[in-house]
């Protein structure tokens, strides 16, 4: 079986997309290959260890990225985030894979895919990315909204212990799908309400399926996103989130309504 195959495109029926989203924030998505997210964490671990004993090959990854946000393909994502980040001051380590950085990477710096520990992490990334384009193209089309040139950004994280949030925000995406997480109650999340509170947020009772909520770039088409936190659980974990990004596009300043903060 292919990644492709992985999740089952099981939407409501058209317009109740948009219910399920003014109702409880997300849409839920059966999971076929829950496990799939083992390798993708151990590959990660590898990929994290590496750089960290080998700072010449860490900078030449860091280079590439910084290659690769000057050049045309970025826009695709309307992002300069790609890549990795060791945010010690913030208890997490992430990498941002896209597609196009991988090959960008692949053409331009040869020598990094011919590291194991680089070309394995960024291999398992592609599997995992893979199935999330149709989907979120998917969405777009049962929403009438399927004219959105959409690219798909992967982020996995590792949290570290000491990882605090406060507070929640909004995703800067069109679409964002939270495909896995180590420890799936720590993620809160609410639907859009002109104001909130803390009791408004709660966590999603998962049986091996993903959440598909929206962002803030979708606004024009009268759709809210979704505020969500991760809380602290005090104990290593790790995540996998897909963002559909729209292509070549500045989003317009937005009032939101004003999230509540979280005590410590």
């Amino acid at each position: 079986m292919t990644a492709i195959l992985f999740l089952i495109f099981a939407f409501p029926s058209f317009g109740s997309i948009r219910e399920e989203f003014e109702r409880i924030g997300y849409v839920e998505i059966c999971d076929q290959r829950p496990t799939i997210y083992d390798a993708l964490y151990a590959n990660f671990d590898q990929f994290i260890e590496f750089l960290q004993a080998n700072p010449v090959w860490a900078l030449k990854l860091y280079s590439a990225k910084e290659r690769f946000i000057r050049s045309k393909e970025k826009n695709y994502y309307s992002t300069d985030v790609f890549g990795f980040y060791n945010e010690s001051n913030r208890s997490q380590i992430s990498f941002y894979y896209s597609t196009h950085f991988h090959e960008f990477i692949s053409a331009r710096y040869p020598e990094l895919i011919q590291i194991p520990e680089i070309t394995h992490f960024l291999e398992a990334c592609l599997e995992i990315q893979n199935p999330c384009v149709s989907l979120f193209q998917k969405a777009a089309t049962e929403l009438d909204i399927d004219s959105l040139n959409l690219f798909t950004l992967l982020k996995i994280i590792k949290y570290l212990p000491t990882y605090t949030a406060t507070k929640p925000h909004y995703d800067g995406s069109a679409f964002s799908l939270f495909l896995n997480s180590t420890d799936n109650s720590s993620l809160l999340l609410s639907p859009y309400k002109s104001t909130f509170t803390t009791d408004d947020f709660s966590s999603p009772i998962r049986n091996h399926s993903v959440l598909l909520i929206p962002g803030t770039l979708l606004r024009e088409f009268s759709i809210y996103p979704t505020p969500h936190i991760v809380l602290q659980s005090g104990k290593i974990r790790y995540a996998t989130i897909a963002f559909a990004m729209r292509a070549n596009y500045a989003p317009p300043k937005v009032d939101l309504s004003p999230l509540p903060h979280f005590n410590d």
